[in-house]
């Protein structure tokens, strides 16, 4: 096991996290940039193409509020399994990030795709090349 190696894929999985974060904080406290973000990510433009009453408007926004609450934890996880096991080597760390990472990307590549979402099916794959990138070079550090 390289310990520098492990270092420095460690970081950049804690940059990829801390990225996800603070798109997380966004949705949470600041919700129209982070609706404006996601506008421009499903329909690429930054306002609904629809009219949207003040009562369904204030349930998206804690709807994104609360899947930025969830993707703020998740991250937090990460960058903990980063910062400690994974650093030292140990396989279930590796194990703690990827697979659900895998399984997050393939949910939800699969429903955005059934949606027609590209939009999002780009951003997910952006954010799984983000850790897969650090995921797999590492990985034979793992053995």
């Amino acid at each position: 096991m390289n310990k520098t190696a492990l270092q420095f894929w460690s970081r950049l999985i804690q940059a990829a996290a801390a990225v996800v974060l603070a798109l997380s904080a966004v949705l949470m406290l600041a919700p129209s940039l982070g609706e404006a973000f996601f506008y421009l990510v499903y329909f690429q433009q930054p306002t609904s193409p629809v009219a949207v009453p003040a009562e369904i408007q204030g349930y998206l926004r804690f709807a994104n509020g609360i899947i930025g609450a969830v993707m703020a934890g998740w991250m937090m996880v990460v960058i903990a399994l980063a910062r400690g096991p994974f650093r030292a080597g140990e396989r279930f760390a590796w194990n703690s990030i990827a697979w659900p990472l895998l399984g997050w990307y393939i949910i939800d590549t699969t429903f955005s795709i059934a949606h027609g979402a590209w939009g999002n099916v780009l951003l997910n794959t952006g954010t799984a090349l983000m850790f897969g990138v650090p995921l797999l070079a590492s990985r034979r550090h793992f053995a």
